[in-house]
């Protein structure tokens, strides 16, 4: 198992973790009009996190196959952390999100917790800062992590 930055040929592997992800894991905690928005901007919006010059972008490779994906905007802000559902509860999540940190030496990092996710970012020291948040049906957790 290892973690590398992104590449263009991972494009389609990290689409479809992504996909997979959703899926199971978030569609379910979506209205039915969040659903649909959501999965609608699922291949544009993994598109944009392969922009290096606004992006950071982290995969987790088991036997050659993407399982865990991690981008992080302008250093403060991460816009997309999965882990496919096969392998989460195992540390990975952990191990990923560390090595994306340690990326950018920003004071704070924020980002918005699928609310199944919430969790697992409290664990790992993020806090909400507001409570739960529903956008044209797409509900989330703005969360930030302070380091010192």
């Amino acid at each position: 198992m290892r973690i590398e930055e992104t590449q263009e040929s991972d494009f389609l592997q990290v689409v479809d973790l992504v996909k997979r992800v959703v899926d199971k894991d978030i569609l379910p905690h979506f209205s039915n009009e969040g659903q649909a928005l959501f999965t609608s901007k699922v291949r544009s919006d993994v598109e944009t996190t392969f922009d290096k010059s606004k992006f950071q972008n982290l995969k987790l490779i088991e036997s050659n196959k993407v399982i865990g994906f991690a981008a992080l905007r302008e250093n403060n802000y991460i816009t997309h952390f999965f882990i496919d559902t096969n392998f989460q509860n195992k540390g990975l999540g952990k191990l990923l999100l560390d090595n994306l940190l340690s990326l950018t030496e920003s004071s704070e990092v924020r980002l918005r917790a699928s609310v199944n996710a919430q969790n697992f970012y409290e664990s790992q020291g993020f806090v909400a800062t507001e409570g739960e948040q529903n956008v044209d049906g797409v509900r989330f957790v703005p969360m930030r992590l302070v380091r010192t």
